[in-house]
């Protein structure tokens, strides 16, 4: 069974250059940074109420649930694995892991064919977490030169979020 950390780095989700980082101990290690663009994009049509989430601090916080689960998967899908895993997350969206267990084990189990089995766990992750160094030092790249980035297109993101 392979274990993985999830860390972010950021103030906000919706805000620029804002990190979702997946690793574990054998330097397998994914990540992904929001640019202006998609996040200008996201919050323009959110406004414009063109997603399946209502304009208010809940439909806003699912948004932003919905869309931290959406990389996820797609930093999962770059891994190519198979087989069992069990994730240690870390404790971002404090009040929301319901929420996040549930979409995760549709996007990973469902989607991915990734066992889960009910190895979902929030957690404070270490210092020496390999997904806690690596989202920030991700985050405060600024060439972007890191063989760790996943990327996403706005199109990729958009196509679970819309109506």
């Amino acid at each position: 069974m392979k274990i993985f950390d999830i860390d972010v780095s950021g103030s906000d989700l919706l805000s620029k250059d804002y990190t979702i980082c997946i690793a574990n101990s054998d330097d397998m290690i994914k990540g992904f940074k929001f640019n202006e663009e998609i996040i200008s994009t996201i919050c323009t049509r959110y406004g414009q109420e063109l997603y399946r989430y209502s304009r208010s601090n809940k439909g806003k916080s699912l948004l932003k649930i919905r869309i931290y689960c959406i990389i996820i998967y797609y930093l999962f899908r770059d891994l190519k694995i198979t087989g069992d895993i069990s994730l240690n997350i870390c404790r971002d969206f404090f009040g929301n892991e319901n929420t996040i267990k549930e979409s995760l084990k549709y996007f990973l189990g469902k989607k991915l064919g990734l066992k889960l089995e009910g190895r979902i766990y929030f957690c404070c992750l270490s210092q020496d977490s390999n997904a806690h160094k690596y989202a920030f030092l991700m985050r405060h790249d600024n060439k972007t030169k890191m063989k760790t980035y996943v990327n996403i297109s706005l199109e990729e993101i958009e196509k679970w979020l819309k109506r």
